[in-house]
């Protein structure tokens, strides 16, 4: 493979490999974007400005579609989303509608009203600023100070007076020492904090939520999972105290498992202590169902009355024992487990006995199987 490379190299023709086709190509005469003609005003002045912005003397194109908003002579490319002209300031995206997603795609192009185009600038991954606000994705949003405000991973950024998650200010924040730790997790000087996006409802289907960690220590403060994590006095779930875990011996029962954590002396779910399971023999099933020699557990809870040598997972949520059948640790009244199976590819039905179809646990009131 590497002789393959030296040679290409040699003979100048490596790019032919390593470098993908122009969207923009010139051909008798006429210009191409992605193979559609472009309709351009003055052939003779066409200039490329990146792959997807190019300009004539008399239009400004975005992905072969002319901008007819924008003034061509002073038109430029800032990133392949970001362009502005001696006024103005263009936000410019591709995107499919989902009613033609396989087949159709559409271009944007929105003038961001506010923005100052002297002083704007690109930053990285979608955040743009001028001298007054900043940006994401060409949607404005405030910070206390612009000049020091800077993008952060996990959709956190600072600037000189605070944190921010998400395009919100974290109340309380100290932005000189503010900094991501995981997707959840962030801390400064004083404070340790979890932060996630709530679907609130329809109309507010991505609300950010900030919660300080009371108590934690931010020198030691250390992420074990997405939900876990711990500094030198406790383990953390989220942003609640695990009562009782050690943070010396913890760890995730099952490594990529979530909500499941163990300590020397127990096993926690979530925040709960599963109070009766045997740390030796604890095994994590699917679907939130987990066992030891004795038990057979949803979450936390011990199913009582389960039989643990003939219980077994099915999908979905439910699970079978000899005797009973169960969704979501639940049992399901008169369910037959020696008939009961998961159905697939039906609508309206995820599961089946000799007697009933079932909906989420639910008998499917008049529905008579068909096994």
């Amino acid at each position: 493979m590497k002789l393959t490379r030296l040679l290409l190299s040699i003979l100048g023709l490596s790019s032919l490999f390593s470098c993908k086709k122009p969207a923009y190509e010139t051909k008798d005469g006429a210009v191409f974007f992605k193979g559609q003609r472009v309709q351009v005003q003055d052939i003779d002045s066409f200039e490329l400005l990146n792959n997807v912005f190019a300009r004539d003397a008399l239009t400004a194109y975005y992905r072969g579609a002319a901008i007819d908003i924008a003034e061509a002579a002073s038109f430029v490319a800032l990133d392949e989303h970001y362009a502005k002209d001696r006024t103005s300031v263009f936000y410019c995206d591709n995107f499919r509608e989902g009613q033609t997603y396989f087949t159709t795609r559409k271009n944007s192009v929105r003038r961001i009203y506010k923005a100052d185009a002297a002083s704007f600038e690109v930053m990285t991954n979608g955040y743009a600023k001028d001298k007054f606000h900043c940006y994401f994705d060409g949607v404005l949003f405030p910070v206390n100070d612009v000049v020091s405000f800077q993008p952060l991973d996990y959709g956190f950024g600072k600037d000189k007076l605070a944190g921010y998650y998400e395009f919100t200010i974290i109340p309380d924040s100290d932005g000189c020492s503010f900094t991501p730790i995981s997707a959840h997790f962030s801390k400064d000087k004083n404070h340790v904090y979890y932060c996630r996006i709530k679907d609130t409802d329809a109309k507010n289907p991505h609300t950010p939520e900030t919660l300080r960690i009371e108590g934690a220590d931010p020198l030691t403060f250390a992420v074990l999972d997405p939900d876990y994590a711990k500094d030198k006095n406790r383990v953390y779930f989220r942003n609640r105290p695990v009562n009782g875990a050690n943070p010396a011996t913890i760890k995730m029962v099952k490594p990529n498992q979530a909500f499941y954590v163990s300590d020397s002396s127990r096993v926690y779910f979530g925040d709960q202590p599963i109070v009766s399971a045997d740390l030796d023999s604890f095994e994590l099933l699917s679907d939130f169902y987990a066992w030891d020699q004795s038990v057979v557990y949803y979450q936390e809870k011990p199913l009582i009355g389960c039989d643990a040598a003939s219980f077994t997972v099915l999908s979905a949520g439910y699970a079978k024992d000899y005797k009973q059948v169960y969704f979501n640790g639940k049992r399901i009244n008169g369910a037959d487990p020696f008939t009961f199976k998961i159905v697939e590819n039906t609508h309206q039905v995820d599961a089946a006995d000799a007697h009933h179809r079932y909906l989420n646990g639910q008998p499917m009131v008049g529905e008579l199987s068909s096994l």
